[in-house]
């Protein structure tokens, strides 16, 4: 038995090279980051730390709220999180990828409606160029803002330095995502970043602790700690005898935790009816978004596309098609099922993309209205919800995108205030509209379709306003420039810049049962078909008496219309065309038949003629 004791020295020389190994693993890797194969999600039993790095106790007279840099931090690579896609908005540097969906800078009295990101997207603008600092953008978008990126950079005007002071950083809010516990709230996130009270979201919104006050209301001679200030604690029981808190984390989100910011209503259907609606025939399956849209410790989530889906794995091809299995060659990535594609024309898979077919509702005859979470905060409950209808996006839009396929969009109509620089408008923020501008715009007037409606007369004097300083300007609405002209009248002409801004609509995807093309070429090639010749509203608050123009697809498609009305015109005559091809093919038929038995005849009456010829010898 002594045998087998270990004596206290080999327990010391044990501990020290378990101590070593451990040095050693944290100096070239934190705990929580890479993989050992292990696919169990490890019990979240921690310490917390306050933003200074003091540990958090349940005994503490005046608690503070944790950070998630410095509490997820000690385990995970807060750095290399931080530029994950979800909180790289800000870095001109990250590659862009495919446009996306923007923030958008709205205005109702100035009639402004901008696409706003820190991302090189064409047809959207920077905050910089806005004018908009990093506190700002925060402010801006404050409902559905996953922290980081802007929200952790340091405020150079005085007075919102004074305000950070109060409110603190916006850090990235891990358990926005990965937060299992159902008691996880986004709307209380959303409310307290409304109150400025930043550094307090990730606790509240867990509810793991309480809060009463706001921070956007004390000055920076108030207190936070004072009674009247803000008032926070932790919830009872909350810390183990040993100061540690469970937190419920997994590593693979739910769908609700998406949703809540990647969510979109389309307008045409009733919100009473809502609930009709089918889901995405993927997650209807029983796959989750993270599936498909994953990623690695650095959180570059992966986009769907080609250029973002780490190769073609996690694409549409990459699952439905795949590699070749000797085994089961019908079938593509995790049994997935392999499109056929039976008379479907190759051209179609160079000039449309998957989701042309497969993506949100069949196009109909005009473009309907939506909302989507971001822009439009959808999801707050209570007192607090939101109807916010403006800026009006449009959607299903069958664009080409810039691959050169024709794929569903959903669009906005910029609207906005330009000075023109370099034969290029560029946006005038509304705050820093003169006075005298926003004079003019500010008379009363009654709302009409969500807009302040805006007259002709109202631009010219806006415009000469803006234009007293020596620099053209313009005004660009409904996909429309409008500049002064020598005459002094309003110049009204198409630009690029007036483009709609524009992102792909992915999903609700939908089965091969209910693609395009289930009814075969009369889905899309007809003369009136809203593939092509559907319509989207020019969304603009200038009000005419004609009315709401519109424009057609096959205008932002970049093809012809006559060429493209003539071709789908001659689907028509197909039909008769194939009927007419099979009979003349069975005429020839006929005529090579009835040659071929005169040929046979011939043959065999010469054949005969020899038999006899050599008889007669």
């Amino acid at each position: 038995m002594k045998d087998l004791m270990l004596k206290p020295y080999s327990l010391c020389i044990l501990a020290a090279a378990f101590c070593s190994l451990c040095n050693q693993a944290a100096a070239s890797e934190l705990v929580g980051q890479g993989n050992d194969g292990n696919r169990a999600t490890p019990v979240h039993r921690i310490e917390l730390y306050s933003d200074d790095g003091i540990r958090i106790r349940s005994n503490d007279q005046d608690p503070k709220p944790f950070s998630t840099r410095q509490t997820c931090g000690r385990c995970h690579e807060y750095t290399l999180i931080s530029g994950g896609w979800h909180f790289n908005a800000h870095d001109s540097e990250v590659d862009p990828g495919r446009p996306g969906q923007p923030w958008v800078l709205t205005d109702l009295n100035a009639r402004t409606q901008v696409p706003v990101t820190g991302r090189q997207w064409p047809g959207a603008f920077t905050p910089e160029q806005l004018n908009i600092t990093p506190w700002e953008m925060v402010a801006m978008n404050f409902s559905h803002f996953p922290g980081g990126s802007y929200g952790e950079i340091k405020a150079k005007d005085p007075y919102e330095a004074d305000r950070q002071a109060i409110s603190g950083m916006y850090e990235i809010n891990c358990l926005a995502c990965h937060n299992a516990d159902s008691r996880q709230d986004q709307d209380q996130a959303a409310l307290q970043a409304a109150r400025g009270n930043y550094r307090w979201i990730p606790a509240v919104a867990s509810g793991l602790a309480d809060i009463r006050g706001v921070a956007s209301d004390l000055t920076i001679f108030d207190d936070p700690d004072a009674e009247d200030g803000i008032t926070f604690s932790y919830n009872d029981n909350l810390f183990d005898e040993k100061g540690l808190v469970f937190l419920d984390v997994t590593g693979q989100p739910k769908n609700e935790r998406c949703y809540f910011c990647h969510s979109n209503q389309n307008l045409a259907i009733d919100q009473e009816n809502e609930w009709t609606r089918d889901e995405d025939v993927h997650l209807n399956s029983g796959l989750a978004c993270v599936d498909c849209h994953r990623n690695g410790d650095d959180h570059m989530i992966s986009r769907g596309t080609a250029q973002h889906a780490h190769g073609e794995t996690l694409t549409c091809e990459g699952c439905h098609i795949g590699p070749e299995q000797a085994d089961v060659p019908q079938r593509g990535r995790l049994g997935a099922p392999k499109p056929t594609h039976r008379g479907i024309p190759t051209i179609h898979f160079e000039s449309l993309t998957c989701t042309a077919c497969h993506s949100g509702p069949w196009p109909g005859d005009e473009a309907t209205r939506w909302r989507t979470a971001r822009i439009h905060r959808t999801g707050l409950h209570g007192r607090y919800n939101l109807e916010i209808r403006r800026p009006h996006v449009y959607a299903p839009v069958m664009m080409k995108g810039a691959d050169g396929k024709i794929s569903p969009y959903k669009v906005m109509w910029p609207a906005y205030w330009a000075r023109i620089e370099d034969g290029t408008p560029v946006p005038v923020a509304p705050k820093t509209l003169p006075d005298a501008a926003m004079a003019i715009l500010n008379t009363f007037v009654e709302t009409e379709d969500d807009w302040k409606p805006l007259t002709a007369e109202q631009i010219l004097d806006v415009l000469k306003v803006l234009e007293s300083g020596g620099q053209k300007a313009a005004y660009i609405a409904g996909g429309q420039m409008y500049q002064l002209s020598g005459e002094g009248t309003l110049d009204i002409s198409d630009d690029p810049a007036a483009a709609p801004y524009a992102w792909p609509l992915a999903h609700d995807v939908r089965p091969a049962e209910q693609a395009l093309g289930v009814r075969q070429c009369k889905d899309c090639h007809t003369t009136d078909s809203p593939f092509f010749f559907g319509t989207v509203e020019r969304d603009t608050p200038i009000k005419t008496e004609a009315g709401p123009e519109f424009i057609e697809a096959i205008e932002l498609q970049g093809i012809n219309r006559l060429y493209m009305w003539a071709f789908n015109a001659s689907f028509m005559f197909r039909p008769m065309m194939k009927i007419i091809a099979f009979i003349s093919c069975g005429v020839i038929g006929l005529v090579l038949l009835a040659y071929l038995l005169k040929a046979v005849v011939t043959i065999s009456r010469h054949s005969a003629d020899e038999e006899v010829f050599k008889c007669s010898d």
